[in-house]
């Protein structure tokens, strides 16, 4: 099974980018194959369909061949990051029967209201929103690159077999969409 995690801010010092590397080996730990694709990799500034720049189309690839997808964002003053929204943005036959994880980064929410706006949002594309991790204060969960908080690797490994279960029940759906798409 492949798994595409999108780390969706670009921003300098990111947390989430502590959380989305160890979300890539911790899938992988779980027998997942997976792939981290970084917002910062796709410099797009607009979402016009029929001028396809490069790095849409290997993006396009990227999501046609997964099975799952998990989304980390950090919450910006209650929404989701703009580069995230536009590469989200360039494709959406792509994305149906997907089951997404999303996990949001923010020291005093969690992310709860972004966690909302991304539920709406995926269900907008035909994905399925099955699994979500909140991460506090990432600066005080880890230890380098490891994760130290016990209750947030039980949720990471419950949000993986969740994610699993319903990436192995869509997968019908994926490869009829993947023959549509080519």
């Amino acid at each position: 099974m492949k798994v595409k995690i999108i780390l969706g801010t670009g921003r300098d010092g990111r947390e989430s980018e502590r959380v989305a590397k160890y979300l890539t080996e911790k899938a992988r730990e779980l027998g997942f194959e997976s792939e981290l694709i970084d917002v910062r990799d796709y410099p797009l500034c607009y979402t016009h369909r029929w001028k396809v720049p490069p790095e849409v189309e290997r993006y396009r690839k990227k999501i046609i061949e997964a099975d799952a997808l998990v989304i980390v964002a950090p919450e910006y003053n209650g929404g989701f990051p703009g580069e995230l929204k536009i590469l989200l943005d360039t494709l959406f036959e792509e994305y149906e029967g997907l089951p997404v994880g999303i996990v949001t980064v923010s020291s005093v929410t969690g992310g709860a209201r972004l966690l909302q706006e991304l539920k709406l949002l995926a269900t907008n594309y035909r994905m399925l929103p099955i699994s979500w991790v909140l991460f506090y204060n990432v600066g005080e969960l880890f230890d380098g690159k490891e994760l130290k908080d016990e209750k947030y690797r039980e949720r990471v490994e419950r949000f993986f077999e969740r994610l699993k279960k319903y990436t192995l029940s869509l997968k019908p759906i994926r490869d009829e969409v993947r023959r549509e798409l080519g």
